[in-house]
């Protein structure tokens, strides 16, 4: 039997993991914290069944939900990224670490359980929502933006840069099969749990929902996400399908359709990840390019890096 010998979460009951199926939920330690996103809530009801951890940082614990529609839910601290599938938890990194270790969890009965210890969360919270009322930005806006990020984010490996040229190319010329071959070709490329190709989809689609895109075909492009990239980065592209976001990107949207300061949006927004947040910033301008009615001399002076 594998146990769980000390956690940060305080004294708390020894589980078996490999019996976890058939778990009683009254073993484990009962915290009745944190609230749900709307999002993701539905995943709490029914009975209880298996999930399982794919990733732990002292932030967040991410959880595989087997889920079609959503793979996959994260318990994160207050201080951490508000992800739009998160349970978000009423204390920060620093007071209580969430780097639990155990691949073992569970979902279901209104909680979710990780290792030894159990969830209930007391309230629901909606994470932002882009919608389709908002105005195609002004090129002089994207010729703004694209300065600052030039400036001011990481570099774009660059593996990826001849990725978004095509992107935006097939965006300018506004052909479903051509936006729906460059995006694929996106999907998975680059290190980690959010590649950076998955970060420019998801900024794209955003984009799309918000300034009247091709949704559909980028929708399309990543269908099968999840054969093809990590499980957080599948899981997130499909909830940039129906709009959701962090709130951050949601906040960078509308100040490119003009309602508040560019500047501080966009260094907001870099602060979301060690990359994230700047190619989140560089799907949306490839969007917003087009939309804007971008020269093709705006599009191609673009910065890649």
């Amino acid at each position: 039997m594998t146990r769980t010998e000390h956690v940060h979460l305080g004294t708390v009951s020894h589980v078996d993991p490999g019996n976890l199926s058939h778990i009683h939920l009254g073993t484990v330690s009962h915290l009745r914290l944190g609230t749900i996103s709307t999002a993701v809530a539905p995943l709490l009801h029914g009975p209880s069944r298996p999930a399982r951890v794919v990733a732990a940082t002292r932030y967040a614990v991410h959880l595989s939900t087997g889920d079609r529609e959503l793979p996959a839910l994260a318990v994160v601290t207050r201080d951490a990224i508000r992800l739009p599938n998160a349970l978000v938890l009423p204390f920060s990194s620093a007071d209580r670490p969430l780097d639990l270790n155990t691949p073992w969890a569970g979902l279901g009965a209104g909680r979710v359980v990780i290792g030894p210890v159990r969830f209930e969360p007391e309230a629901s919270w909606a994470p932002p929502r882009v919608r389709g009322a908002s105005s195609p930005p002004a090129s002089a806006r994207i010729r703004q933006v694209a300065v600052l990020l030039d400036a001011l984010a990481q570099p774009l490996p660059p593996p990826l840069a001849p990725r978004l040229t095509d992107l935006r190319h097939a965006l300018h010329a506004d052909e479903a099969s051509e936006v729906r071959r460059a995006a694929r070709a996106l999907v998975g490329l680059g290190p980690g749990l959010t590649p950076s190709g998955d970060d420019i989809l998801c900024g794209a689609l955003l984009a799309s929902r918000a300034w009247g895109g091709p949704l559909t075909p980028l929708a399309e492009a990543v269908t099968d996400a999840s054969l093809r990239t990590p499980l957080l980065s599948a899981a997130l592209l499909r909830h940039a399908v129906r709009g959701e976001c962090v709130p951050q990107a949601h906040a960078f949207l509308r100040a490119l359709s003009g309602d508040c300061d560019l500047e501080p949006a966009l260094r907001e927004l870099l602060d979301v990840g060690h990359h994230s947040g700047g190619d989140l910033a560089r799907g949306v301008l490839a969007v917003g390019l087009s939309r804007a009615g971008a020269t093709p001399g705006d599009r191609d002076g673009y910065p890649l890096k």
